[in-house]
C-alpha cells in the first residue's frame, strides 16, 4: 500500500532537512521508517539519489560533478518535493527530485482536465479587510491569505504545521557554506496571467522594486540585500549576493513575482505602479480577480489551467471573501450556509459549530501571539516603571477563564515552542502589591488619568482583553476607554508615535525565531521616514538591542545564536515595551462538504488547495 499524501510530504520535509545537513542519515532513515516502513525509505533514497554520504548535492545531472567538486564552498539541493495526486485522487509516490532538477517544474500537480468533482465556488467570511494587495507594500493575514491565491513565490509554505518549504517557481537552488551566495533555478512551465512566461527578470524586478519602495515588506530584505544583490545569469537563474551571512533566506524570501510589463504600464508620475497594484493584480497564481471592492467583498475567479494543477480531487471555480466583522455574524451565516468557511471564530463558537451535523470547527494552535503594545514614546507609557504597573496589574488567569481555556498563556517575551525560547527569562504573573509599587514611582501614583485601549472591531476576543484591563485598572483610579477600530485604520495610526494609541491589542507571529525581534522591536522598521506598521506598534528603540538583532541575524554559530537570543529576550523582558499575554489557537469554521483544508499558522485558508465535496455534506472530518 503506498503512503498517504500527508506521510509522502512529511518524508519529503525529512529529506529536505536531511539536504541542508540538518539531520543525520540515521534520523532520516529511522522517521521515514517511522512514517511508511522500510519501503518508504527505499523509495526515497531511489528518488533522491540515494546518496551514502552526508553532503547535500545537487540531483541534476549536469550539476552533480561541479557540487562534488566544490563541496567545501556550496552546498546544492533540489527544491523540496510533496506528494503528486492521481485523477482519482489517490498518492503517488513522492516526485523524484532528479526530475524537479530538470528543466521542467519541480512538481506538476495533475491539472485536471476531466477532475473528479465540477470545480464550485466557495464563499468565505473574512474577518478582516485588505486595503491593498500591492506585493511591495505589507502584509498580514487578509492580504497574505488574498495575494498567495494571485501571485506564485520561488516556493510554497502552506502544506502544514510547522511550515515545510514546498516548491512552486523554484526548481533547485545553491547555497555557500557561509550562507552569502545563493542561486535559484525557475522552472519553465510558469506562466503570467496574460500568457507571458515567468522568467528570472521578474524574480530580479519584484525583489528590487520592493528594497526600492521601503514599505514593511521590505523589512526582511534590506538588512541583507541592497539594488546590486539580485543578478539574472539567464531567463530561469537568480543569483542573490547578500550583504550578510543569512542561512534563513528560503523562508525570508516570500516575494510574490510580478509581471514588470503589466506593473510597468500602470506606472503614474513614477509611482511603480502603486496606485493601480492596490487593487490590480500583476501575478502568474492559481486565480484572477473578478471584482474587489474595499472594505466589502472580494472576488476571484479559478484559472482553469494553472500551470501547476491543482492538489486535490477538484479545485474551487471561484471564491467570495467577504468581509463580516463580527464574530456572532459569521456563526450564524455558517449555521445558515450562507457561508461556506469562516475565520477569527470566538472559543464560544466552537461548541456551537461542531454540534451542527453539517459543520466542523478547527482549532489549531501556532503563532498566533496576542501582545498589548504599548507606546513607548507616549505619556504614560513612555514611563518604564508604568509599564512595569501595567504588566503586573492585568490578571492573566481570569482572561484565560474568559475564552473557555482556548488559549496558552506566554511565559516569556515569545512562545515557548520558538526555537531558542530561554525558560530563564520567564514572564509576569499579575500581582496588585507589586503593581502598586511600581505605579507609586510614577507622576501617576493616585492614578487620575484615563488611557484609550484599540482593538480590532467585532473581534471578541480582543474585547475581553480590553474588559480586564479596564476592570483591572479602576482598582488603581484609572479610566479605560475601549475603542474599536477597523484593522486599516489600526495599521495607519501605527506608522509613527504620535498617531498611535498609548494601548493597541495586535496579533502577530513569525516562522522564523529572528523575526520575533526583528520585526517587533528592531526600531530602524519604525524610526524611518515611511513610518513603522502594527508589528512596531510599540516604538520600543535600543541601540544595543539593535546590533545584537544585527548579530543574531548573520551569524550561523549555534553558541552564539542561543547566547544572542538569551540576551534580547531579557532586554525585552526588563523594558516592557508590550505586555505578552497570549497564543491564541486559529479558529476556522468550514461546512464538511469543504475539502482539503490544511493548517499552516495561519488564520487563514490556502483556498489552492481546497474543493468541495457535495456527499461529504453529514461527514464530519476525520482527527
Amino acid at each position: 500500500m503506498g503512503m498517504t499524501n500527508d506521510e509522502n510530504q512529511r518524508s519529503a520535509e525529512l529529506w529536505f532537512n536531511y539536504s541542508r545537513a540538518r539531520i543525520s542519515r540515521r534520523t532520516l532513515v529511522r522517521s521515514v521508517v517511522a512514517i511508511g516502513g522500510v519501503g518508504a525509505v527505499q523509495a526515497l533514497l531511489a528518488a533522491c539519489g540515494g546518496s551514502s554520504k552526508n553532503t547535500p548535492v545537487s540531483s541534476a545531472t549536469s550539476a552533480s560533478t561541479s557540487a562534488s567538486t566544490s563541496a567545501s564552498t556550496s552546498a546544492a539541493t533540489t527544491a523540496p518535493t510533496t506528494a503528486a495526486t492521481t485523477s482519482s485522487g489517490g498518492a503517488t509516490a513522492a516526485a523524484s527530485p532528479s526530475s524537479a532538477a530538470a528543466s521542467t517544474a519541480p512538481l506538476i500537480y495533475n491539472t485536471q482536465p476531466n477532475p473528479k468533482l465540477p470545480p464550485q465556488k466557495l464563499i468565505y467570511a473574512g474577518g478582516q479587510d485588505a486595503p491593498t494587495i500591492d506585493p511591495s507594500d505589507r502584509t498580514d493575514y487578509s492580504i497574505g491569505a488574498l495575494t498567495m491565491q494571485l501571485y506564485d513565490r520561488l516556493f510554497r509554505y502552506e502544506g502544514g504545521w510547522p511550515q515545510p518549504i514546498d516548491p512552486c517557481l523554484c526548481v533547485k537552488y545553491e547555497a555557500s557554506t557561509d550562507a552569502t551566495e545563493w542561486t535559484f533555478n525557475l522552472t519553465d512551465q510558469a506562466k503570467f496571467h496574460d500568457g507571458s512566461p515567468v522568467t528570472a527578470d521578474a524574480v530580479q524586478y519584484s525583489i528590487n522594486r520592493t528594497l526600492q519602495m521601503k514599505k514593511p515588506r521590505a523589512n526582511s530584505l534590506l538588512p541583507i540585500m541592497d539594488l546590486n544583490s539580485v543578478t539574472v545569469p539567464d531567463s530561469h537563474t537568480v543569483k542573490i549576493k547578500l550583504t550578510q551571512p543569512y542561512s534563513e533566506l528560503l523562508r525570508a524570501l516570500d516575494q510574490p513575482i510580478m509581471n514588470p510589463t503589466v506593473v510597468k504600464a500602470h506606472e503614474v508620475n513614477g509611482d511603480m505602479g502603486a496606485a493601480w497594484l492596490v487593487d490590480h493584480e500583476a501575478g502568474s497564481g492559481p486565480f484572477t480577480i473578478k471584482s474587489w471592492t474595499v472594505g466589502t467583498a472580494y472576488e476571484l475567479e479559478a484559472v482553469d489551467d494553472y500551470w501547476q494543477g491543482w492538489p486535490g480531487d477538484s479545485h474551487l471555480s471561484g471564491f467570495t471573501w467577504q468581509i463580516v466583522r463580527e464574530t456572532t455574524s459569521q456563526r450564524i451565516g455558517l449555521i445558515s450556509k450562507q457561508y461556506d468557511v469562516v475565520d477569527t471564530l470566538s472559543a464560544d463558537d466552537v461548541d456551537q459549530i461542531n454540534a451542527q451535523a453539517i459543520l466542523n470547527a478547527q482549532v489549531n494552535y501556532g503563532i498566533l501571539t496576542g501582545y498589548t503594545k504599548l507606546n513607548d514614546q507616549k505619556e504614560p507609557t513612555n514611563d518604564l516603571n508604568f509599564r512595569l504597573f501595567l504588566a503586573y496589574a492585568f490578571d492573566y488567569q481570569s482572561y484565560l477563564k474568559v475564552i473557555n481555556n482556548y488559549g496558552q498563556l506566554l511565559t516569556g517575551v515569545i512562545p515557548k515552542g520558538i526555537a531558542y525560547f530561554d525558560p530563564s527569562v520567564g514572564g509576569f504573573q499579575t500581582d496588585l502589591d507589586k503593581a502598586k509599587e511600581y505605579l507609586s514611582k510614577t507622576k501617576w501614583a493616585n492614578g487620575g488619568l484615563t488611557i484609550d485601549f484599540v482593538y480590532v472591531t467585532g473581534l471578541t476576543f480582543e474585547q475581553q482583553v480590553g474588559e480586564i484591563w479596564l476592570a483591572q485598572l479602576a482598582k488603581f483610579n484609572i479610566k479605560v476607554n475601549l475603542v474599536p477600530k477597523v484593522w486599516p485604520d489600526i495599521v495607519t495610526g501605527c506608522k509613527a508615535p504620535d498617531s498611535a494609541p498609548v494601548m493597541n491589542m495586535i496579533f502577530t507571529g513569525y516562522t522564523i525565531p529572528d523575526q520575533w525581534f526583528f520585526y517587533q522591536w528592531y526600531s530602524p522598521n519604525w524610526d524611518r521616514p515611511s513610518g513603522g506598521d502594527y508589528n512596531t506598534c510599540s516604538f520600543f528603540k535600543d541601540d544595543n538591542f539593535n546590533k545584537l538583532v544585527d548579530q543574531v541575524r548573520s551569524t550561523s554559530d549555534e553558541d552564539t545564536k542561543k547566547k544572542v537570543y538569551s540576551q534580547m529576550q531579557q532586554i525585552i523582558h526588563e523594558n516592557v515595551p508590550d505586555i505578552p499575554i497570549y497564543v491564541q489557537p486559529n479558529i476556522v469554521g468550514l461546512q464538511n462538504k469543504v475539502q482539503g483544508y490544511k493548517y499552516f499558522g495561519a488564520i487563514s485558508v490556502d483556498f489552492w488547495r481546497l474543493w468541495v465535496d457535495d456527499s461529504k455534506e453529514n461527514t464530519k472530518p476525520s482527527a
